[in-house]
């Protein structure tokens, strides 16, 4: 199953400490069969960032705007692409990262494919708890849609597990 992972990473208060919960969690994809087409959010800092997106995309642009397309340009073609499912770390609120999900869980109206779409929440990471863009989100507006809530994200082996069985189920 090849999936999309989007998380935020400039907004976190604590970009080495959410970079390590995104690696729990695409640890977990990947041990349980998917193909992660998408780790830039495992950086450790701006460079480390910068590095892995270029092993996906290959060189990138100097700092500026023509990077900054470029990479905006990727991910929704990632998104748009030939992928089985996408999931969205959503504890840390990311105008960018609800882009990429408004593209995910919105294909159909683009005339493409319908997904699995999963956003994970990390109860009590936020202070104003998980948005209500997200947590409004029902089945009559994208059927798709999946949200699960966790306390513990090195438990991410066995929640993920879970998850992506049931889309397999499906």
């Amino acid at each position: 199953m090849k999936v999309f992972f989007g998380a935020a990473i400039q907004g976190a208060s604590n970009r080495e400490e959410r970079a390590a919960v995104h690696r729990l969690i695409i640890d977990a994809l990947k041990s349980n069969g998917c193909e992660v087409i998408s780790e830039h959010t495992t950086g450790k800092d701006y460079d480390a960032t910068v590095g892995l997106l270029q092993g996906k995309l290959g060189p990138l642009p100097p700092k500026g705007m023509e990077r900054t397309i470029l990479i905006r340009n990727k991910m929704i073609e990632f998104i748009e692409g030939d992928i089985d499912a996408a999931f969205f770390e959503v504890s840390t609120p990311s105008l960018g990262t609800g882009i990429e999900f408004a593209h995910a869980y919105l294909r159909p109206r683009l005339g493409l494919p319908e997904i699995p779409v999963v956003a994970l929440y990390q109860n009590g990471h936020w202070p104003n708890d998980l948005s209500t863009m997200i947590k409004g989100i029902t089945g009559d507006v994208a059927s798709c849609f999946r949200l699960h809530r966790y306390d513990d994200p090195r438990l991410a082996q066995d929640f993920i597990k879970e998850i992506v069985e049931d889309i397999r189920a499906a």
